[in-house]
């Protein structure tokens, strides 16, 4: 594993556990009758998916952004809505998980 590699993986487990116990402390304190403030995992959610595209690419997220600038307008079109598609359904699948862990 190479080291772009291992600093996405490090990224990803750090950023997704703080996001993680986020939820879980939410939820409980959702249970208690507090109101949570909700959106507070989505700083530490979105640093686990740049590692995430980090450990899966192995190119660092600069390295990234340059090469997506350089996609013609159409390419980062298509590659932009097929992200979005994906990015609405794990979103979607993350409150329906949520959801029922909620009212059980």
């Amino acid at each position: 594993m190479n080291a772009v590699r291992r600093s996405g993986l490090k990224q990803l487990a750090i950023a997704g556990a703080v996001a993680i116990v986020y939820g879980y402390v939410a939820l409980q304190l959702s249970h208690g009758g507090w109101q949570v403030f909700g959106y507070g995992w989505g700083v530490p959610g979105a640093f686990a998916l740049a590692g995430f595209v980090q450990l899966v690419s192995g190119v660092p997220f600069p390295e990234l952004s340059r090469q997506w600038n350089a996609l013609q307008g159409w390419q980062r079109g298509i590659f932009g809505t097929l992200i979005l598609v994906l990015a609405v359904g794990l979103v979607f699948g993350g409150l329906f998980v949520f959801a029922t862990a909620a009212y059980d």
